[in-house]
Order: C-alpha cells, then structure tokens, then sequence
C-alpha cells in the first residue's frame, strides 16, 4: 500500500501549520507546528517568559544556539542542530533565545526553526514539568537521515517521548528517492519541506505547504528533483478532546482551568525575581 498525499495546509502568519481546530483534530496528538528558515542581521532571535501547559514540545533548530531557562530552573545551552524537549504538564514558564554563533564572521545570517507542540495524554497533562536537552553530536545519522525521535534503520534517537513516533530530517542530493515505511500504528502524519523540489508519488509538494498524509500504514516514496531537505513526522493517533487557551492546551476545561491557576502562581514568581 503507498501513503499519499491526502491534503496541503498553508501558514497562518508564515510559519504556523497547525492552528486550524480541524487540522488540530486530524493530526492530534500533533496540535501546533512553527517552521521556517528566517534570514537575520542582529544578536539572534529572543522570545521572552511565556507560559505552557498540557503540551509537551518538541524543539529542532539549525543555524543557531538555543539558550533556554525557566521557572523551574532547568537552564541550558543546545547546539546548533540539537533538539530540546519539553514537558510542560501542569505549568511552566520559560524563554528562548536563538542565538547567533559566536564563530558566524558574516553580518547576515540564517536560522530554521521546527517547533512542533504535541497534546499530552490526560495522566501526563498536569504532570511536573521534564526537560531532554540533546546535542547534535548525540542525534544518529544514518546516510542522509537524522533522527531528531523514534528509529531509522535500527538506530534510535536518545530522545524519550510519551508518544509511539518518528521524526527524521532527510536530506537528498537531486534525482535521488527516499522510501520509507510507516512503523505500525503511526497513521497520523504530515511532511514539511524545508528547500528544494520533492514529489510524493507523483506529486509536487510545495515549499511553505504542509503536506498531510494518507491515514494508513503504507510505504511513502520521495523523490528529489533538485537538492532537497524535508522533515517528515509519524505518530499514533490520539483522537482526545482538544481544549485551548493561549499557549495551554488540554483534554477538559476542569484541567485547563486549574493549570491556569498555576500558571498564574508561577507568573507572580517569576514577575518577583
């Protein structure tokens, strides 16, 4: 069986896929995804204290360093091309700073970033908050495919995530093909291409488009016409009532109210430091 194209999603704002509350349903547990490659002449890109909630979010990164902290003092510093986990369960503040590389000689400069937010499962929802903060050294390469969760030709991201998943960056030089087959019960996915001209059976997928898949367990087949970059994401269905507020979202009003109610415990201690 071949998994196909089953639908393109444009951007809200440019680099927000997921947002729309029937995309969020069709792809949950994937509930939000920010992705895009940004072209800076400054410092880096700063993103101030925050709060989360029910989610848990998975960060991906290129071009920059990641300087991350938060209410739970869980401080550090990613590499470029590392990848951060974070489980906001029942309420976290935090910031971050992409910052540009102290060994960068050039005034101009690029960054991509991959933000992907993922639905907590309710006995995790109003968890305490965990953090992974994985270097790129750390993430398997396998030929042309990194593996930023999951396995790819028996190699296993050291990233541990509540959800049965895949998440690969492939790269592929012009005229190559990437087939894949979808690891059992991942029928929930989507594919981002980063640059590049690549085809799914056929079809074009359009750079600044998310490419939503068939909902099966067939084989998926890329092929590149010119010299590509894609991210391609799989997980189990969750199918869970999908409640919103801000950057908090969860499986009932009762929990989204009462980690509002953190979140603002948080904030006043935060606001005092």
């Amino acid at each position: 069986m071949d998994r196909k194209l089953k639908k393109l999603q444009q951007p809200r704002k440019g680099i927000q896929y997921i947002i729309y509350p029937e995309t969020r349903e069709e792809l949950s547990p994937f509930v939000f995804f920010d992705a895009g490659t940004m072209s800076r002449n400054d410092d880096g890109l700063f993103i101030g204290m925050h709060p989360h909630s029910g989610i848990g979010i998975i960060t991906y990164f290129e071009g920059a360093d990641l300087v991350h902290n938060d209410s739970g003092k869980n401080n550090n510093i990613i590499g470029d091309g590392g990848v951060q986990w974070i489980r906001a369960g029942g309420g976290v503040w935090h910031q971050e700073n992409y910052i540009k590389k102290e060994n960068s000689n050039t005034e101009f400069w690029q960054m991509t970033l991959h933000q992907l937010w993922m639905q907590l499962p309710p006995e995790l929802e109003e968890s305490d908050v965990e953090y992974q903060n994985i270097q790129p050294k750390d993430l398997p390469i396998v030929d042309n495919v990194k593996v930023i969760v999951g396995e790819y030709e028996g190699r296993k991201s050291p990233l541990k995530v509540p959800y049965a998943m895949t998440y690969l960056d492939v790269n592929l030089k012009a005229n190559e093909t990437f087939e894949f087959k979808t690891p059992p019960g991942q029928t929930t996915g989507f594919i981002f291409p980063r640059n590049g001209n690549i085809e799914l059976f056929g079809d074009n997928l359009p750079l600044n488009h998310l490419t939503i898949l068939e909902n099966n367990e067939g084989s998926i087949v890329i092929f590149a016409s010119a010299d590509s970059q894609f991210v391609l994401l799989m997980s189990r269905p969750q199918n869970l009532p999908i409640i919103t507020q801000g950057g908090s979202i969860h499986t009932s009003q009762v929990t989204l109210e009462r980690s509002l109610a953190r979140i603002r415990e948080i904030g006043t201690s935060v606001a005092t430091k």
